[in-house]
């Protein structure tokens, strides 16, 4: 069987059909993880189950995975041949995500996280016209409600919207400048000349320049602030695995039972730090079966005992109190 084609399942430098791009560092893959599934056409129903992804990965701008086809399945194999000879090579995302993550940065309208849903495949490119957004619920958003959305958010100052998402104007105060229609200069503060990088004694600068630079500047920012969230979601992944791995190991080793993983869990999200010295404060679980000793055993003896452990022998003075009692009566 040839080696699956891996599908882009995003590019952040590429902007959708609705007019934003989705930083790929921001994409939450925990939900996806547990239940990869793999669609025909975003159609949610199991009929329309072609197979599941594997290998999903960041690399660089792109969130990348491998197709596996359920090939028994006969609309499956059909997909997957047509994918083996290259008449289809696209998929989509589905993706969950709120309101506040989908903002305008300099001026683009980015979504900085989101959550996976699923991913289809698709007959049209990915990331150009092709993105399926639902609601929390799970349901569907109609292409009218996101367009509204995100038109809402490009509006900017001044603008509100109706119970009909009708653009209401409202009374704003804005910054005027005596800008002829043919001015060509413009004479600017010490401090926005230092923030542009001019000369501070020159005040009266090109208007065409002075755009440039804004323009500039406010790319930078976008760069820099799309590094700041991939650096905070990056974070928040190390954190939610450290969580993971302690609440485990701790289970493992019966400091706590498997009913108590929410409750620390929770512990981990409010203060890692906290989780982190509280399980360590619990001592693992002695089993004296290990130091070939029952707890109660008859033949225990001051000789028998002293060979065990500090740990075995509180265990046994915990789990036969009596036992313990009569060996050191004697």
């Amino acid at each position: 069987m040839p080696k699956p084609k891996s599908f882009v399942f995003n590019d952040q430098n590429q902007t959708n059909s609705y007019g934003f791009r989705i930083i790929t560092n921001g994409i939450s893959l925990k939900r996806f993880s547990k239940n990869p599934m793999m669609l025909n056409d975003h159609w949610n129903s199991t009929k329309s189950v072609l197979g599941k992804w594997e290998n999903w990965r960041e690399d660089k701008d792109l969130l990348l995975g491998d197709p596996i086809f359920d090939t028994e399945d006969p609309d499956a194999a059909k997909v997957s041949g047509q994918v083996e000879r290259e008449f289809i090579n696209s998929c989509s995302m589905g993706i969950t995500f709120k309101r506040e993550d989908l903002k305008i940065i300099g001026e683009e309208l980015i979504m900085t996280k989101c959550e996976l849903y699923e991913v289809s495949i698709v007959a049209v490119p990915s990331n150009a016209n092709s993105i399926r957004l639902y609601a929390d619920n799970g349901e569907v958003m109609k292409d009218e409600d996101v367009k509204n959305l995100c038109l809402s958010l490009q509006s900017g100052p001044g603008t509100t919207f109706d119970d009909e998402t009708t653009p209401v104007e409202e009374e704003t105060q804005t910054l005027e400048l005596n800008n002829p229609i043919n001015m060509k200069k413009i004479t600017l503060s010490v401090a926005v000349l230092a923030a542009l990088s001019f000369d501070t004694k020159t005040p009266e600068q090109d208007v065409e320049e002075v755009e440039k630079r804004v323009l500039a500047l406010q790319a930078e920012n976008t760069k820099l602030l799309a590094a700041k969230l991939a650096h905070e979601t990056a974070a928040e992944n190390a954190a939610e695995l450290s969580i993971k791995t302690q609440v485990d190991l701790a289970i493992k080793a019966g400091k706590i039972s498997a009913e108590k993983r929410a409750d620390f869990e929770k512990l981990g999200k409010q203060d890692l730090s906290l989780l982190t010295s509280t399980l360590e404060g619990i001592p693992a679980k002695v089993s004296l079966s290990a130091e070939t000793v029952l707890a109660g055993d008859a033949t225990m003896t001051k000789e028998s005992f002293q060979t065990l452990s500090i740990d075995a022998q509180l265990a046994f003075r915990n789990t036969s109190p009596e036992a313990y009692k009569k060996l050191f009566t004697k």
